[in-house]
C-alpha cells in the first residue's frame, strides 16, 4: 500500500497545478507579454465552458452520491468525477471536494467481491473500465491516507478482474482484447480501450500490471487499423471515424507514435474532421482529442479549434450539451455526454495519468 501512496504522490503536484482557469499550450508563435496576462487572468471561452459544464453535473448529485438514476449510475458517476479531475479538481478542493468525495464514496461502494464494478448498475465491461481508470485518476490526486488506502485497494481488485478477463483464450484477431463481459471470448476496440487507458493509468500510479496483457492489447488494436488510415471496431477494413483516435493512443500507449500508421490515421481524421453532426459525436470528440494530442501534438495544435468550436457553439445556457443532428448517443442521457465534452476539452492541461506520456 505504501508504494501505492508514493506513486500517487508524484502526480499530485501536476494536479494542483492545473488551476481552472489553466491556459491551453501556447503555439509555436511566440506570445506578447499581454497575450501571456490574459491567457492567466481573463477567463477563456473553452474555460468558461468547463466551469459551467462542471456546475451541471454537480448540480445532478443525489443524496447517496451517485449522479443518475437510471441505467449505469456507477460509470456516469464515474465520468462526472473524471471531468473534475481533468479540470485540476481534486478531493481537497474547498469548492469541489465534498462533492468528489460524496460520489467516490458512492462508486466504491459499487465494487462487488470480485472486484467488478460492471455487475450491480449493468454497465459491464464499458463500466468497469471507465471505473477503473477513474479510480487511477483519482489515485493520482489524493492526499487522504484513509481515502487513499480505499481507492487503492479497490483499484488493485479491478485491475485483477481486467487482468484476468485479458487472459480469457481468444482466437484470431480477438486476442489481446476485450469484450462486454469479463468471460467473452471476443474482443472489440472500443471497449478494449477503456481497459487498455485504466491499465496504463493505474501503471502510473504504482499498480503493477503484467506486462504482456499491455503489450497484446496494443498489438491487437494495431491489427485494426488499416493502410489507409481506417479503423475498425472488430475487423480490419472498417472505418469508424469515432475510434481513430483511440487507436492512435493505443500506439502511444505501446510507445510506438513514430509508428507510420499513426500519421495515416492523423490524415484521415484530418481529411474528414469532426463536425456537429452523425452518430458518436462525443465518442469521437473525446478519443480525437486524447489521441491527436499524445500522439501527434503538434496535428492537434491544428485540429484542435474546429473540435473547440463544435462543442462551444453548441453547449446549453444550463452548462449541458444536447444531441447534435443524427446522433445517437442522448439514449445514454446528458450526463453522459456532458461528460465526455469536458474531457474532450481539458486534455491540453494534462493533469490525468492515462494521457501521460
Amino acid at each position: 500500500m505504501k508504494y501505492c501512496m508514493r506513486a500517487a504522490a508524484v502526480l499530485i503536484p501536476v494536479a494542483l497545478a492545473a488551476s481552472a482557469f489553466a491556459p491551453a499550450p501556447a503555439s509555436a508563435r511566440e506570445l506578447s507579454d499581454q497575450e501571456v496576462l490574459d491567457l492567466l487572468t481573463v477567463e477563456q471561452p473553452r474555460d468558461r465552458a468547463i466551469r459551467r459544464a462542471l456546475a451541471w453535473l454537480r448540480a445532478q448529485q443525489r443524496d447517496d452520491g451517485s449522479v443518475v438514476v437510471n441505467q449505469f449510475a456507477t460509470a456516469k458517476t464515474s465520468l462526472a468525477i473524471m471531468a473534475h479531475l481533468a479540470a485540476g479538481h481534486t478531493f481537497d478542493d474547498p469548492e469541489h471536494g465534498a462533492w468528489l468525495r460524496k460520489s467516490l464514496g458512492y462508486v466504491l461502494g459499487t465494487q462487488d467481491k470480485t472486484g467488478y464494478f460492471g455487475s450491480r448498475d449493468n454497465s459491464r465491461m464499458y463500466g468497469h473500465g471507465i471505473t477503473t481508470l477513474m479510480l487511477a485518476e483519482a489515485l493520482g490526486m489524493l492526499q487522504d491516507e484513509d481515502l487513499e488506502e480505499s481507492v487503492c485497494a479497490a483499484l488493485r481488485r479491478a485491475v485483477s478482474v481486467t487482468v484476468n478477463a485479458a487472459r480469457v483464450p481468444k482466437g484470431g484477431h480477438h486476442k489481446g482484447g476485450w469484450r462486454y463481459q469479463p468471460t467473452d471470448g471476443n474482443s472489440d476496440l472500443s471497449l478494449s480501450g477503456w481497459q487498455l487507458m485504466s491499465l496504463h493509468a493505474a501503471q502510473q500510479v504504482g499498480i503493477t500490471v503484467p506486462e504482456e496483457v499491455v503489450t497484446n492489447a496494443v498489438v491487437y488494436a494495431k491489427g485494426l487499423a488499416d493502410t489507409d488510415g481506417k479503423v475498425g471496431y472488430e475487423n480490419r477494413g472498417q472505418d469508424n471515424p469515432s475510434l481513430r483516435g483511440l487507436a492512435m493512443l493505443c500506439y502511444a500507449i505501446g510507445r510506438e507514435e513514430d509508428d507510420e500508421m499513426v500519421t495515416r490515421i492523423a490524415q484521415r481524421i484530418q481529411r474528414d474532421p469532426i463536425d456537429w453532426r452523425g452518430p458518436w459525436f462525443y465518442y469521437r470528440a473525446y478519443y480525437d482529442s486524447v489521441g491527436m494530442s499524445r500522439a501527434r501534438p503538434e496535428k492537434w495544435e491544428e485540429y484542435s479549434p474546429r473540435l473547440e468550436a463544435a462543442l462551444l457553439g453548441h453547449q446549453r445556457d444550463d452548462g449541458s450539451w444536447p444531441s447534435p443532428p443524427g446522433d445517437n448517443e442522448m439514449s445514454y442521457g446528458p450526463v453522459y455526454v456532458t461528460s465526455m465534452a469536458v474531457l474532450a476539452l481539458t486534455v491540453d492541461r494534462h493533469v490525468l495519468p492515462a494521457y501521460q506520456r
